[in-house]
């Protein structure tokens, strides 16, 4: 299977190289002019980090560090992708020393322990690239659609920002891109067994951003669908969709009950649903003006500015990271609160009351669905941000799922959906903000490829039909 993969990869002219490597070279510049962050262990990054020591140090998953001599028991902390790369790349140098628990829970470790971490997630973004190229060649059969592809990835500043700070973005970005080349390159291959290549990059993405369990389902159904429609080979599509339901769900639902033997529970990682969703549930509280202002404050640049022009200070106010009465705080907290509030007046166990809270918010939502539907079009609207072509790829990936769905083209949907159930979920069941979408950024890459390969058409036939014009006027002449 991998000579079969890599053999895709090796018929490149000499234009292809060239601009491959143009895209890529200004890619890697542009980052390394980026102002890096004093504190690229930040927030969740302590965690991912916390975990790559411990699989490093113990072979343990363990988003905590502990105290020399104290035990490191297995826990259930993050997905486990992330930090079980960085624990590879931490062990290269001298970097795990460097990383303790006194200086990572106390203001970092500083920039020096996470320089190779730095340099991975560069690379990734950049291979991420590479992959686009060659999933778009594949899927257009245009090298020109495939190097828009690519510059899409290499180009995109906007997506490469974050990429100093330890966290799963650009891993997750690479993955995704992965899955759509797989998906692409299973699709022509007649033997079923090539959909065990997809199948296990589903299974890496889902270890390293957990919201993909849920696109599981989703991906199967539709796989289902496109099996009973397939009359002439349902045989061959129905074992396809076997392979790849097998191969994708065993190492997930076995992971699921690592974390039983461990809390009693069935889960896939810690318990951050509740506190997502509490931030999500916060903006069904919006009106109409709140609802306005939304789409105005999360445009990029000066949306803020533009909003305070706009609206009035009470209506912008609560959108700010930090304001007391705004819905981030409000949302953040509230869950927390709530769980203390019930365990102070019920008695309940802190697990009992966070399913209780959980719970609530759920029924918050489905209380109101149309009303959580009509809120999540501008939190799709906030994360499309990432993309520093948003203006132009947004309205081409819908345009290009409208063309799929209408003329039925399967593969165009198969890598099309992950990144339509990435800007969809987490719209729904989060605040969404932009860096979320780094996963929807190979949906948008296929839907730049295609939207250059529209503009071609358009403007040779636009001189066309001038030499054409010519032609007659000479004639005339």
């Amino acid at each position: 299977m991998l000579r079969n993969i890599l053999a895709t990869l090796k018929p490149l002219g000499k234009s292809q190289i060239f601009w491959c490597t143009i895209g890529a070279v200004i890619c890697l510049i542009w980052m390394g002019t980026l102002r890096e962050t004093e504190n690229p262990d930040y927030a969740d990054a302590s965690q991912y980090i916390g975990s790559a020591v411990n699989i490093a140090k113990h072979g343990i998953v363990n988003d905590r560090l502990h105290q020399t001599g104290e035990t490191v028991a297995p826990d259930i902390g993050r997905e486990p992708g992330y930090p079980l790369l960085l624990s590879v790349i931490l062990q290269i140098d001298t970097s795990l020393e460097k990383i303790s628990r006194d200086c990572l829970y106390q203001g970092g470790c500083g920039t020096e322990p996470y320089l190779l971490g730095k340099w991975t997630n560069r690379l990734l973004i950049v291979a991420a690239g590479f992959v686009m190229f060659f999933a778009i060649r594949g899927i257009t059969g245009s090298p020109f659609a495939a190097i828009f592809g690519g510059m899409h990835i290499w180009l995109n500043h906007q997506a490469h920002k974050n990429h100093d700070y330890m966290i799963s973005d650009p891993l997750a970005l690479f993955l995704a891109s992965l899955l759509v080349f797989s998906i692409a390159w299973a699709w022509k291959k007649p033997n079923p067994i090539a959909w065990i290549f997809p199948a296990s990059v589903f299974v890496w993405l889902a270890f390293t951003k957990a919201v993909y369990i849920y696109f599981l389902p989703l991906a199967l159904i539709a796989g289902l669908l496109f099996t009973i429609l397939s009359k002439s080979a349902w045989r061959s599509s129905f074992l396809r969709l076997l392979i790849f339901a097998f191969i994708s769900s065993t190492p997930i639902l076995l992971w699921m009950d690592r974390n039983h033997e461990i809390s009693g529970r069935y889960q896939f990682s810690d318990s951050r649903g509740g506190i997502a969703l509490s931030t999500r549930v916060v903006f069904n509280e919006m009106d109409i003006i709140d609802y306005l202002a939304a789409f105005t404050y999360w445009t990029r640049g000066a949306g803020d500015s533009w909003a305070e022009d706009l609206f009035p200070p009470e209506v912008v106010r609560p959108f700010g990271w930090y304001e007391e009465d705004g819905y981030y705080l409000r949302g953040q907290l509230g869950f927390g609160k709530r769980v203390n509030e019930i365990i102070a007046t019920e008695g309940l166990t802190k697990i009992e009351a966070t399913d209780k809270v959980e719970q609530e918010l759920k029924d918050a939502i489905l209380s109101h669905p149309a009303k959580h539907i009509a809120t999540t079009i501008p939190l799709i609207y906030r994360g499309i941000w990432i993309d520093e072509f948003a203006i132009v790829t947004f309205p081409a990936f819908i345009a290009l799922l409208v063309y799929a769905l209408k003329l039925r083209r399967a593969l165009l949907l198969a890598v099309l959906l992950p990144s339509l159930f990435s800007l969809v979920f987490y719209a729904a069941f989060s605040l969404n903000i932009a860096r979320y979408q780094m996963t929807a950024l190979p949906g948008f890459s296929i839907a730049f490829a295609f939207f250059a390969l529209w503009a071609r058409e358009k403007i040779q036939n636009c001189l066309k039909n001038h030499r054409l014009v010519s032609v007659e006027e000479n004639k005339n002449v």
